[in-house]
């Protein structure tokens, strides 16, 4: 990675489910690296309210607490200071490069970046799902922040 990545936006829409996890895990996995920020917001948020209860769970399970975490959404402000931001599915890409054209440099699907070794690009919104569907989500967040930590 050619430049250095000191706050990172994770972005879906409604900053309940997919955002605030994988949040939490990339703050708990960079957390030596106390010059790394990790942020998260949406398109569409569902603003104040707290993680999903699934969500909410599922992170417990894992050492995680999301609980203080309210949804808040996507600004000009949070872009903008943000090295590198990433999205859940493409559409979320093309809403934030349509909006914010000269920061395309900076978002990605967290599925595809940098642009090796991904078979998932989307990672699709479990809001409505089962807590199992929410665990397979989270998986496959989790796996894509595992793979991408030695790029950070």
């Amino acid at each position: 990675i050619t430049r250095m990545i000191r706050h990172i936006l994770v972005v879906c829409v409604g900053n309940i489910c997919r955002s605030p996890m994988a949040e939490a895990v990339l703050r708990h996995a960079l957390r030596e690296q106390q010059e790394i920020t990790v942020e998260s917001a949406g398109l569409g948020a569902l603003v104040d309210w707290p993680a999903a209860e699934h969500a909410d769970a599922l992170m417990r399970e894992r050492g995680l607490d999301i609980a203080p975490h309210k949804a808040r959404q996507l600004t000009p402000e949070l872009v903008q200071k943000a090295d590198l931001i990433l999205c859940m599915e493409p559409v979320h890409k093309k809403f934030v490069t349509t909006f914010f054209p000269w920061l395309r440099k900076k978002v990605f699907l967290l599925g595809a970046w940098p642009g090796k070794g991904t078979r998932k690009r989307t990672i699709v919104d479990p809001m409505g799902g089962s807590y199992k569907k929410y665990q397979q989500i989270f998986g496959i967040i989790d796996t894509h922040i595992q793979r991408i930590i030695p790029l950070l």
